[in-house]
């Protein structure tokens, strides 16, 4: 099959192709197939925006080709790895995708190639049959044919590319059941039409996937944390950050971004970040750890603590499970939460002002002072917030105080 450029030059175009088969003797028809057409480009576009209608827009396209169902993968050229439970699909089980992902990624000679640099730099938006990739006597010979597409009844398939990010590659894949035999020509051609929306939907997708991952008011809770929160796919791939975390990304010779993947400058380090996110983001049992990190231009370490994000709210299309990267900066300030204070344990204004001071290492004589109270209103200001909070001794009142700002038990025995 010839390479083609399936761009469109504008909506004009598109609705031009859009009629290429259908008679213009026939008003009526040509009407009818406008409107079905354009019903699936909506539902298409509209799976842009909202991830759960890609099942029914897959099944949508996969009808108007003469397929049974549809993949939307994402895979590694080197290592054919990369399939995920969570990938888009429409009628196929998804014990099938789950072999594959075990197994048959490994067998699968429709995504094997030789040489993976070569292949990613000739690498074009085109759609390629299996006969286009091998021929159809080998394939029928190997064990990805005779034990995963046959028992699903698929006798060929399209696979359609959408994108490509470094070696990994996005594509639409669409089965044929045996009954229909092989695709065939007009196929292609309906596939064609559909190829650049295909593509625009999928980019509006990605675009959109941060709004989608962060559902609600999620993303301002984040930002509202003093700690730098960064969210991450398996492969490290950065897909939010709070402005606490942005900051730290910043800072040279700490943290690496590149490709959009976050690594550590200290390789040692890194390789103990990246084993972490591997287990934070594991298809089984998932966990998470912590890594201390040194840095030149501080005394304490940087607190990395690494945590697998559960529910579904946070799973994004086309991405694997989520990492939650908690930075903690020892020697930062953290921001006293003096509102919370008032609001949580009932404090006045001067309580709680007399208790973030403390909360900053102060003494009560060195705070007293700051306010310009005696020594006699800040013990009974005190004594009123050992009452209110439950607590009776300065020590205590900072570990609460720690604990509402996000800081663990152990940071505070650290910190001070």
């Amino acid at each position: 099959m010839e390479n083609i450029d399936h761009s469109f030059a504008g909506s004009a175009a598109a609705m031009h192709a859009f009629c290429l088969n259908v008679s213009p003797s026939n008003p009526s028809s040509l009407r009818m197939h406008l409107s079905s057409e354009q019903a699936l480009l909506d539902l298409i576009y509209g799976a842009a925006v909202d991830p759960s209608l890609w099942e029914p827009a897959i099944a949508g396209f996969s009808d108007a080709i003469g397929g049974s169902g549809g993949w939307i993968s994402r895979l590694s050229i080197i290592n054919n790895s990369g399939g995920s439970a969570d990938d888009p699909i429409a009628r196929i089980d998804s014990l099938w995708l789950k072999r594959y992902v075990e197994y048959f990624e490994q067998k699968n000679p429709l995504h094997m190639v030789a040489d993976p640099d070569a292949y990613a730099r000739a690498w074009k938006p085109k759609i390629l049959s299996d006969e286009d990739w091998m021929p159809r006597d080998d394939l029928v010979r190997t064990e990805f044919f005779n034990d995963f597409l046959k028992p699903q009844d698929m006798t060929s398939c399209f696979m359609i590319r959408l994108a490509r990010f470094g070696h990994e590659f996005v594509t639409w894949n669409v089965g044929r059941p045996s009954r229909r035999g092989r695709f065939e020509q007009a196929d292609l051609e309906t596939a064609q039409r559909y190829h650049p929306h295909l593509i625009r939907a999928y980019k509006l997708s990605d675009k959109l996937s941060g709004l989608h991952a962060l559902q609600g008011e999620i993303s301002d809770v984040l930002d509202a944390s003093p700690h730098g929160l960064v969210l991450v796919d398996g492969d490290g791939r950065i897909r939010h950050t709070n402005h606490a975390g942005a900051g730290l990304l910043r800072e040279r010779g700490v943290f690496h971004v590149q490709g959009g993947r976050l690594s550590l400058v200290n390789s040692s380090v890194d390789r103990t970040l990246q084993r972490l996110i591997g287990q934070a983001t594991a298809s089984g049992v998932r966990s998470g750890g912590n890594v201390s990190l040194l840095t030149a231009s501080r005394r304490w370490p940087l607190s990395l603590s690494v945590s697998p994000v559960a529910g579904e709210r946070l799973v994004r299309f086309g991405e694997r499970r989520t990492a939650l990267i908690c930075i903690t900066d020892l020697e930062a300030g953290a921001r006293f939460p003096e509102q919370k204070m008032q609001t949580l344990f009932g404090l006045t204004m001067a309580e709680a002002r007399l208790a973030g001071a403390l909360f900053e290492g102060l003494s009560l004589q060195d705070a007293a002072a700051r306010f310009g109270i005696s020594r006699n209103t800040a013990h009974v200001q005190l004594a009123r917030v050992f009452d209110k909070t439950g607590t009776n001794a300065q020590s205590a009142l900072v570990r609460l105080m720690m604990r509402l700002v996000g800081f663990t038990e152990g940071q505070a025995r650290l910190d001070s």
